[in-house]
């Protein structure tokens, strides 16, 4: 049998390529309708939970981890949109250029109970409002500590009555006392003005005992 008398005529091979053509175009119009209600939906969803959460504010976020006595620049946080019902009363509006002075953690908002005071940088940024700042000498038993962190310091009980060096129990002489400097030989730490006078006494004539605290 000769191949032309086999050959399907012209008009079922224009019908087959137009059966093919119009499955193409149905599939590609199920793709796009599939992607569209998709889209629809992930934004209708998104709006639902925003409303949830009420009325949202833009805020300074850390990029990464922010340890004290770092100072902030633009590398170190984003602009992002936060729920106001979660963001607390105090973020800061303009962080770039102060000094942080309590840890801030990646993704956290910037407030502006972590930052120092604008123009404040060093280790007077980090000293609460109104503290006396003293250098512990380290010995041994001093414990690791780092800039913004909390600790207590003891002396014999009589040092803080008397100007003698005692041997009697320990008693404290300042509660949370924030290291504000650390070097090789020494800490300083900022203390309470009220318990200005008993560290001074403290250190001229004992050993100051310091214990890390929350």
């Amino acid at each position: 049998m000769r191949h032309s008398d086999t050959e399907d005529p012209t008009w079922k091979k224009f019908r087959r390529a137009l059966q093919r053509t119009r499955t193409r175009w149905l599939i590609t119009a199920c793709v796009a309708f599939l992607s569209l209600w998709w889209t629809m939906t992930t934004v209708q969803a998104a709006d639902r939970d925003s409303s949830a959460w009420g009325q949202q504010k833009t805020v300074p976020v850390a990029v990464n981890d922010l340890e004290p006595g770092h100072i902030i620049t633009n590398d170190d946080i984003n602009f992002a949109k936060r729920p106001m019902i979660v963001l607390p009363s105090d973020s800061a509006d303009s962080p770039v250029g102060r000094t942080v002075i309590r840890s801030i953690a990646r993704d956290e908002t910037v407030t502006e109970r972590r930052l120092a005071g604008g123009g404040l940088s060093g280790s007077a940024a980090l000293l609460e409002k109104n503290s006396v700042a003293f250098a512990i000498p380290i010995d041994p038993g001093t414990p690791v500590v780092k800039l913004g962190d909390y600790v207590t310091l003891f002396a014999p009980s009589d040092v803080t009555t008397t100007a003698t060096r005692g041997a009697g129990p320990s008693a404290r002489v300042a509660d949370r006392a924030v290291v504000v400097a650390v070097n090789e030989k020494s800490l300083m730490v900022g203390v309470d003005p009220r318990d200005a006078s008993s560290v001074a006494r403290a250190l001229l004539s004992a050993s100051v005992i310091v214990a890390l605290t929350n």
